[in-house]
């Protein structure tokens, strides 16, 4: 799940985000819209075509990996 700074830095453009999945953080429920990342790489792992959450703005204070990345290993 990405914190929309971090969604535009990835060149998602947030301006065109619709925030409709339901979603419990530590910060409590908020709304997240879905995304596919082209490519994902920490260190030497590199996966391509992850699905992903972008948070709505101000639900997060840092972007989570999640096990549509995790479970790909």
């Amino acid at each position: 799940m990405l914190r929309p700074a971090d969604a535009r830095k990835a060149g998602i453009d947030t301006s065109r985000l619709t925030y409709r999945v339901p979603v419990l953080t530590a910060n409590g429920r908020t709304l997240a819209a879905r995304v596919r990342l082209d490519r994902v790489s920490i260190g030497p792992l590199d996966r391509h075509k992850v699905d992903a959450l972008v948070a709505q703005p101000g639900a997060l204070t840092q972007s989570l990996l999640g096990m549509s990345f995790l479970s790909r290993l």
